[in-house]
């Protein structure tokens, strides 16, 4: 068990308040719905992931936005991506006390992370007494966490959005007790239609539940909002939606 499957054995990863926590157990992969012998446009993706939802019972807008294709989209560095997981990672220890600010920052700071930490991030880390109310946004880095190791090759498929990410099986973590920067080095994006794919299903995903939401209505497929908008604004970074992590948002 790797040091953090067993934190958040012990610590659990959601302090939100858990939503419909009896749902039925059901598959939770996501069919393999976009073809991979071509790269797709904007609009052959649209309509998948539509027809994909349509199968799932998801609701969808017609007229939502289309995402950028492969000749538009860009991307972060693999380096920055590789570096900011591991300062998620920190976060999320701290988050739940499993580290200390001071040494979460030092160990930063001598590994050459500290520029990839955000200023909200870095007012986080630098306020004494934090409360559960400053703890709670970075124990949900857990979920941007998956989106970026996903995106980094360290395992195949994300589990269809209804319940939280699983750390317990998970190895080739980065580590906050020696040096990543060979971890960060060895990192390798995945391919780019993947990412793509899963951004436009996230997308619109997550707009079939803030539809929800707005009209005081039944969360569509029992699909978990708060899991959905984490992966949403990660998938987001990762799209170079906004240059900057603090920056970044969600519009559905």
């Amino acid at each position: 068990m790797t040091l953090l499957s067993g934190l958040f054995t012990l610590f659990g990863c959601n302090t939100k308040a858990k939503q419909n926590s009896k749902r039925p157990s059901i598959d939770t992969t996501i069919a393999n719905i976009y073809p991979t012998d071509h790269k797709l446009t904007s609009q052959e993706r649209k309509e998948l992931t539509n027809a994909f939802l349509k199968q799932k019972g998801v609701p969808i807008l017609e007229s939502l936005p289309l995402i950028e294709d492969y000749k538009n989209a860009k991307f972060r560095d693999t380096k920055e991506i590789a570096s900011k997981a591991v300062v998620l990672y920190g976060l999320i220890y701290v988050a739940n006390k499993a580290k200390t600010s001071e040494e979460i920052t030092n160990f930063f700071k001598k590994y050459n992370l500290w520029k990839y930490v955000s200023p909200n991030e870095r007012t986080y880390l630098a306020k004494p007494n934090k409360t559960d109310e400053d703890n709670n946004p970075m124990t949900w880095r857990l979920e941007n966490l998956n989106i970026l190791l996903w995106a980094l090759n360290h395992f195949d498929k994300l589990a269809y959005p209804t319940e939280m990410c699983d750390f317990r099986n998970y190895k080739n973590l980065p580590s906050v007790e020696n040096d990543p920067t060979d971890w960060i080095n060895k990192s390798k994006l995945r391919d780019i239609e993947e990412i793509l794919n899963e951004t436009d299903l996230i997308y619109r995903l997550h707009w079939a539940t803030e539809d929800a939401r707005v009209n005081n209505t039944k969360t569509p497929a029992n699909l978990n909002t708060d899991v959905l908008l984490e992966r949403h604004f990660a998938l987001n970074w990762l799209t170079m939606y906004a240059e900057e992590w603090d920056d970044i948002t969600t519009d559905t």
